[in-house]
C-alpha cells in the first residue's frame, strides 16, 4: 500500500512538472519565419490605404463583403508582431485553403525564444475548419484543435453579447489571390470591440483631460500657441501622479489635444464623448503655422500609440505624396513630424520617463523647446526639384 501511495505521488509530481515545463518545451530558439518587414514610406502608404478602405458607419443589419490580399494580411501581422517585440509572418492561399506561419519573439526573456505557429484552414459552407495546427515542435491533434477553436469562438461571442460568431461573420472564402469576408453590420459587436479597445478607466481619463482642455480655453480667442494649450494638460497629468499611471495619462493628454487641433471629435473613439462639453474653437499654431501644429501633435499621438517607426514612415510618405502634386516636399513639415514623434515616444517610454517629461512639458511654453525654429529649411519642392537637389529618398543629400 505504501508503494502504491509513493507511485501516486510520483505520478502527480511528474504531471505537475510536465505542466510547468510545457510552455518552455513549445518555445524554440530560432524563428520559423524571419522578420521581413521594412516599414518604410511605401509600406506606410499601403497600410494607410488599407485602413482607409475598411467600411464604416453602415446601416444596422447591412451585409457587406471585403477582400484582403495575402500581402495585406502579412503587412498587418508583421507590424503587430514588430510592436509586440519581434517576429515574422508568412501567408499562402489557394482555392478553399489558407496557410499561415507565424513566429513571435517573447519579450522579457534573457535569451531569444520564439513561439512558432503553423496553421492550415479549409473553407466550408459554414465557417473555416482547422486542417492542421502545429505549436513549436508539437502537432496538435485535429479534433483537439477544432474543439478549442470552437470553444474560443463561443466564449468570445458571449463576451461581446452576441448569440454566436455567425451573427456577424456570414461567410469566409479563400482563393489564390484573396481572403473574402462576408459580414453583417451589428452595432453591438462594434460597441463591444470599441469597449475592449478603450477600457472604462481610459474613458474616464480622456473625459478628465478633455474637461481640463475646455476650462483652459475659456475666454481664449484668435491664435494660440500649441505649448500654451498642451502645457496645462501635462500640468493636470502631474497632479494625477497619485492615480498611478503616468504613461496612460500622457497618452490621454496627447489624444485629446490631437483631436482638438485636428478638429475631430473624440466620439469616434468614445461614444460617450457626444455628451461632453465642447471646447471653445481657437486657431492652434506652432511657430505661427496651423499645419505645423497638426504635424507635430498627430506624429506625437502616432508615436505614443503605434510606435515611433510608423510615425516617421507616415510623415515621410505624406511629404512624398505632396511633392507629386500637393503642397510640395517640405523639410519644415518633417521637422515638425520628427519633433512630435520624439515627444510622443519619450512621454510614453517608461513610467520614470513619463513622470520626468510631465514636469518639463507642464513648465515649458517656449515654442523652440517643443520644436526647433524651422529657419533655413526648404519646402514646397516638387519631386523633380527634390531629386535634383538631394538625390531622392536614400540619396547622399
Amino acid at each position: 500500500m505504501r508503494l502504491i501511495g509513493w507511485m501516486v505521488k510520483l505520478t502527480l509530481l511528474a504531471a505537475l512538472l510536465a505542466l510547468v515545463a510545457a510552455p518552455f518545451v513549445l518555445l524554440q530558439p530560432k524563428p520559423l519565419v524571419e522578420a521581413s518587414l521594412a516599414f518604410d514610406q511605401v509600406e506606410a502608404k499601403r497600410a494607410r490605404a488599407l485602413l482607409q478602405s475598411l467600411p464604416r458607419n453602415l446601416d444596422e443589419g447591412e451585409v457587406r463583403q471585403i477582400d484582403f490580399r495575402p500581402e495585406e494580411i502579412e503587412l498587418a501581422l508583421n507590424y503587430a508582431l514588430q510592436q509586440l517585440g519581434g517576429g515574422g509572418a508568412r501567408m499562402a492561399m489557394d482555392d478553399r485553403y489558407f496557410q499561415a506561419q507565424v513566429s513571435m519573439r517573447l519579450p522579457f526573456l534573457p535569451i531569444p525564444r520564439y513561439l512558432n505557429l503553423e496553421l492550415s484552414l479549409f473553407e466550408t459552407e459554414d465557417r473555416p475548419l482547422i486542417d492542421a495546427l502545429r505549436i513549436g515542435p508539437l502537432a496538435v491533434p485535429q479534433i483537439m484543435a477544432r474543439s478549442v477553436f470552437s470553444a474560443l469562438l463561443g466564449a468570445g461571442s458571449r463576451a461581446l453579447g452576441l448569440p454566436g460568431a455567425d451573427a456577424v461573420l456570414k461567410q469566409v472564402s479563400f482563393s489564390p489571390t484573396s481572403l473574402n469576408l462576408t459580414y453583417q453590420w451589428d452595432t453591438r459587436f462594434v460597441e463591444a470591440v470599441r469597449g475592449q479597445l478603450i477600457p472604462l478607466e481610459d474613458v474616464a481619463r480622456l473625459r478628465e483631460f478633455h474637461q481640463h482642455l475646455v476650462a483652459t480655453l475659456v475666454g481664449r480667442q484668435g491664435a494660440v500657441s500649441l505649448p500654451e494649450v498642451a502645457a496645462p494638460l501635462f500640468e493636470l497629468a502631474v497632479t494625477r501622479a497619485a492615480a498611478g499611471d503616468p504613461v496612460a495619462d500622457n497618452r490621454a493628454a496627447l489624444m485629446v489635444l490631437s483631436a482638438y487641433v485636428g478638429g475631430r471629435s473624440l466620439q469616434t473613439l468614445v461614444p460617450e464623448a457626444a455628451d461632453w462639453p465642447a471646447a471653445r474653437r481657437v486657431s492652434v499654431r506652432l511657430h505661427g503655422r496651423v499645419d505645423l501644429a497638426k504635424h507635430f501633435i498627430n506624429s506625437a499621438v502616432l508615436a505614443a500609440t503605434g510606435g515611433e517607426l510608423i510615425s516617421q514612415a507616415i510623415g515621410l510618405s505624406k511629404e512624398l505624396d505632396d511633392s507629386r502634386g500637393g503642397s510640395g516636399f517640405s523639410f519644415i513639415d518633417l521637422l515638425a513630424d520628427e519633433a512630435g514623434t520624439r515627444l510622443g515616444k519619450r512621454v510614453t517610454e517608461s513610467r520614470v520617463m513619463a513622470r520626468e517629461l510631465q514636469q518639463r512639458t507642464a513648465a515649458t511654453i517656449r515654442e523652440a523647446d517643443w520644436m526647433p525654429a524651422p529657419d533655413g529649411l526648404q519646402e514646397s519642392m516638387t519631386e523633380a526639384e527634390f531629386t535634383q537637389r538631394y538625390g531622392g529618398v536614400g540619396g547622399a543629400g
